[in-house]
């Protein structure tokens, strides 16, 4: 019977680990839901993650192609590669036009970090007669939306050491989500706001990528868990797991495997963020959120002294300042070559402040530096567009090619807009052939070179609030500086489904300006008269009076709602008020913006539900691209309780100004507000300057009269 017994427990540990399987849609990689593939030749792809955490077995693909019923199929292909390598070809046949296709993906061409999967093909419509290498029946489209990927892989053991913060463990390349779970000592607000730096840090290594935060009490299992305190508690939370901190001095890091009720999750870490005093508990915090690079290589560290570079106002993920020339390369386009009949472009994204004054007067410098070959048509071009709209074409137009230098383009400002900004580069380039002729393609190439330049002039930062659209493109005005000085996030309900509503608010304004939120502190309760910008979290009922009469709703008593009357031009509304008593219900969200009563041109975000579970429930549909994208005006109600959310949004609040230091006059507030009193006063100077001139004129002629 023992021997019985040890076998089967013998076969129960050889069994070999079960494979996670996930499946994607393509779509998920890329902004575009369809490639098209035109002309007689063209390639698309784009970037598959894979993360180190994942041992790959098996992966396929399934993609779905339409291609024009006027292809010659013997000789017309679809060739898929990945990382370069011909994984399969397909023949475009006209009779079956629509296919889906699935093959095996060879795992010896996977690796960890972004793989390339790449889409070319080869097209033809005429065989005996001159074809047009890029006639409009040359077309194969492949949809994204109806693609996708499964994967099936075994998770890799953490590595135990504290590199593995760089890239292992918070790993964009991880989808379609990623769950970390932070264990606090207390709920005070310095425990609070500790979490916080921390959320921040495992945000901002996820980049874009969506991360679901958790705060409790104990471990939970399946994710990676950061518990974070003092020595005397962090040795009472580990005692039960035998696990031994060594000596603590100064600021704490240490990586364990994850300790779960059947023993060890080597797949997953507990990180211990301690310290014998706060001070010291805080440096291990901010040391955890600023690891960048992979050191040290030791299971622990203690850290002594943190220091932080002088961080600029608006400085920003990506973000261009005014009156600075930025060249190519550190716009991450480097010098590039262009070739062939079908070249695919290439773009330069980069983000502008939330509070540009755009001046419709004034122009961005581009100067570009380029070459082209010889024997191009003399309709040959680069066109440059921005924010999909072309507003120059640089003509190619010398048959012998050339060289330029500094050609340099004004662009108008008023076609840039806050936020994400996109300049591309379409190129055309055509052979000079005659009919029938044979293209010679070595010749037709365009190179633009990384030491091309961008310039924007000086501008002023001033902007008028509230437009929640703004907090949705880079997190602003919390994030004016972009460690989030002279911020607070007021939190007026404490539970653990509260304080994880707060921690993935932090991880989406950090990801949304790509810098950690390590001067934001989270505070329980208001200070007097607050002079900053104030981020508050919590039930409806429970905002601070001043708020709820200065907010758009003017929540007291009762509650005054603003109903659209009647739709007029522009996205403007006639609003019915209507006073109530009322709730927000079950299964919903409010987000509003309005100015601060303690300060002129500040500002108070709310979020809030009516229950802790809608709360969390805010906080995670934020991240929905759909549902920020229809976020704007100073109140958004978001109905979390249907399939899909459904967001609508408002503008029914008064206005006002905010400059680059947030604070605004009252003369000035008033005036941008009201522009025709400024015309009008404007008027009344230049009327009584003329009439002055006038008497004068007239005074001094009376005088040569009696003269």
């Amino acid at each position: 019977m023992k021997i019985l017994f040890g076998c089967i427990v013998y076969l129960f540990i050889s069994l070999p680990v079960m494979a996670e399987k996930l499946q994607v849609s393509l779509e998920e990689f890329t902004a575009a839901p369809m490639l098209t593939l035109k002309c007689v030749s063209d390639r698309k792809g784009i970037e598959i993650p894979i993360s180190e955490r994942w041992n790959i077995k098996k992966v396929s693909l399934n993609f779905h192609y339409v291609s024009s019923i006027n292809l010659i199929g013997d000789i017309s292909q679809l060739v898929v590669k990945i990382n370069g390598f011909p994984i399969t070809q397909v023949k475009l046949d006209p009779l079956k036009p629509e296919a889906m296709i699935k093959l095996n993906v060879p795992k010896q061409y996977l690796k960890p970090g972004y793989n390339r999967l790449d889409f070319q093909v080869a097209q033809h419509y005429l065989t005996d007669e001159c074809e047009n290498p890029c006639a409009p029946d040359l077309w194969t489209s492949i949809s994204m939306r109806d693609s996708y990927m499964q994967i099936e892989y075994t998770a890799n053991p953490v590595p135990l050491k504290l590199s593995s913060i760089t890239s292992f463990l918070f790993d964009p390349k991880i989808y379609p989500e990623a769950k970390v779970n932070i264990i606090t000592e207390d709920q005070s607000a310095e425990s609070l706001t500790l979490a916080s730096i921390i959320s921040s840090g495992i945000a901002r290594r996820f980049d874009y990528r969506k991360v679901t935060l958790s705060v409790s009490r104990k471990i939970q299992p399946g994710m990676d868990n950061i518990v974070v305190g003092r020595q005397a508690f962090m040795r009472q939370f580990v005692a039960p797991f035998n696990y031994s901190l060594g000596h603590m001095a100064g600021g704490y890091l240490k990586i364990f495997p994850l300790p779960t009720v059947n023993g060890l999750d080597d797949t997953h870490a507990l990180l211990a963020v301690s310290g014998h005093e706060s001070d010291h508990v805080k440096m291990a915090a901010l040391t955890f959120a600023n690891l960048s690079f992979p050191y040290p290589g030791s299971q622990q560290l203690n850290a002594f002294e943190f220091n932080m570079p002088q961080i600029p106002l608006y400085g920003g993920r990506a973000v261009l300042l005014a009156d600075k020339t930025y060249d190519f390369k550190t716009l991450n386009f480097p010098s590039t070559t262009f070739r062939g009949i079908n070249p695919v472009g290439k773009e330069i994204n980069f983000r502008l402040p939330a509070d540009f004054l755009i001046q419709q007067n004034r122009s961005a410098k581009l100067a570009l530096n380029f070459a082209y070959g010889a024997g191009m048509r003399e309709d040959s071009a680069v066109n440059v567009i921005v924010n999909d709209k072309v507003v120059w074409a640089v003509g190619l137009d010398k048959k012998e090619g050339g060289f330029l230098n500094k050609y340099t383009i004004d662009i108008p400002l008023y076609l840039f807009k806050p936020g994400n900004n996109v300049i591309s580069f379409g190129v055309e380039l055509h052979p000079e052939l005659k009919e029938c002729d044979i293209a010679l393609t070595g010749n037709l190439f365009l190179s633009i070179f990384e030491n091309s330049t961008l310039t924007f002039p000086s501008m002023s930062h001033r902007v008028e609030l509230p437009r929640l659209e703004l907090f949705m493109l880079n997190a602003f005005p919390f994030t004016r500086w972009p460690d989030g000085h002279g911020s607070i996030i007021y939190l007026t309900d404490v539970s653990d489904k509260s304080i994880s509503s707060a921690m993935n608010l932090v991880s989406l304004m950090t990801q949304k300006n790509g810098f950690p939120l390590l001067n934001m502190p989270i505070t329980l309760e208001l200070p007097d008269n607050w002079q900053g910008d104030i981020f508050v979290i919590g039930h409806l009922s429970s905002l601070p009076a001043e708020f709820g009469q200065q907010s758009p709703l003017r929540i007291g008593k009762t509650t005054r709602v603003a109903y659209p009357a009647n739709h007029g031009w522009e996205s403007e509304f006639s609003l019915a008020h209507i006073h109530q008593t009322s709730s927000l219900g079950d299964g919903k969200g409010l987000l509003m913006q309005f100015e601060s009563p303690y300060q002129k041109g500040k500002t108070v975000m709310t979020i809030s539900a009516e229950k802790d579970e809608d709360l969390l429930g805010l906080s995670q549909v934020l991240f929905n691209h759909e549902v920020e994208s229809q976020i704007f005006g100073d109140i958004a109600l978001i109905e979390m309780s249907r399939p899909e959310p459904i967001v609508s949004s408002l503008e029914v609040g008064a206005k006002y100004l905010t400059g680059k230091n947030g604070e605004v006059s009252e003369i000035d507030s008033f005036l941008h507000s009201h522009p025709y009193i400024y015309y009008i006063l404007f008027g009344t100077l230049i009327l009584g300057l003329t009439y002055t001139i006038y008497g004068l004129l007239k005074r001094y002629r009376a005088v040569r009269k009696l003269e």
